[in-house]
């Protein structure tokens, strides 16, 4: 795909301030393959949204915690320290598990489950991943992250959705991402796996899905300021034998609708030989 065409999809929102980045790594050589404004990449911190769910449903399942087959019947609706964080997804009829739960990006789900964490717990697996260091992975100055400690429930429950207490850059969430590409076959991460494909193949990331490529993926959206919003994709491909990792960031009302477009656009000039 020509850059200029490229860009014009990472940026078709409202021109955001600063502009969005998109970036691309090689799993083995550990090297960034595309950067489009590398310097939003490395020094843009805003909340990761939804994309901090499998790391939130990893350190749960981590903790021995939460089990794969454990259940929650979404209702739909969700207020934390006042705020409304309700789900989005329709009503499935079923309760969400943790694949399920990522898949459909449930706030509902994913908070009641954090409600078991220690309040450190979920902070340990993140600095585990890479989160408020620097990634290395590009040669600019790089912003570091910031994980608050939560002061309360809501507060937590918070945190582990995305929604408040933990801002990131673009790269560590790169970072972030092919970390966990590189351990995808441990056994602990079977759900997630699971649900991140089943994001792509049938949840929110849709947009971000190749004919003959399965791609693993999450997508996440926040607001950065008052009536302006950010949305995210990270995920890797092919979802089973990971070689790139990708990270979307830009402006816009929703991960899926704004940045996996740009996502699957990407992906498909790098395997563009094989779809």
């Amino acid at each position: 795909m020509q850059r200029r065409a490229f860009c014009r999809l990472l940026l078709s929102a409202a021109q955001p301030t600063p502009p969005g980045t998109a970036l691309l790594l090689d799993l083995a050589s550990k090297r960034v393959i595309r950067a489009e404004h590398p310097r939003v990449g490395a020094q843009w911190l805003i909340r990761p949204g939804s994309t901090i769910k499998p790391f939130t449903l990893l350190a749960l399942i981590g903790a021995g915690k939460l089990a794969p087959s454990d259940s929650f019947l979404c209702p739909g609706v969700l207020s934390l320290n006042g705020e409304q964080v309700n789900c989005s997804h329709p009503k499935l009829g079923v309760p969400m598990n943790a694949a399920r739960a990522i898949a459909y990006s449930c706030n509902c789900a994913v908070a009641q489950f954090a409600a078991r964490l220690l309040p450190a717990e979920l902070k340990q697996t993140l600095l585990q991943f890479g989160f408020t260091s620097a990634s290395g992975l590009l040669r600019v100055p790089e912003a570091k992250g910031r994980i608050a400690n939560p002061a309360t429930p809501d507060s937590q429950k918070l945190q582990a959705i995305g929604q408040d207490g933990l801002s990131i850059t673009p790269l560590e969430l790169l970072e972030a991402y092919r970390r966990l590409a590189l351990r995808i076959h441990e056994p602990p991460l079977a759900a997630i796996l699971e649900g991140m494909e089943g994001a792509v193949n049938y949840g929110t990331a849709q947009r971000a899905a190749l004919d003959k490529i399965q791609v693993a993926g999450k997508t996440g959206s926040v607001e950065i300021s008052p009536g302006i919003h950010a949305a995210w994709f990270a995920g890797f491909a092919p979802s089973r034998r990971p070689r790139v990792v990708t990270v979307i960031a830009t402006q816009g009302f929703s991960g899926g609708a704004d940045a996996a477009p740009v996502a699957k656009q990407l992906l498909r000039d790098y395997f563009k030989d094989e779809v």
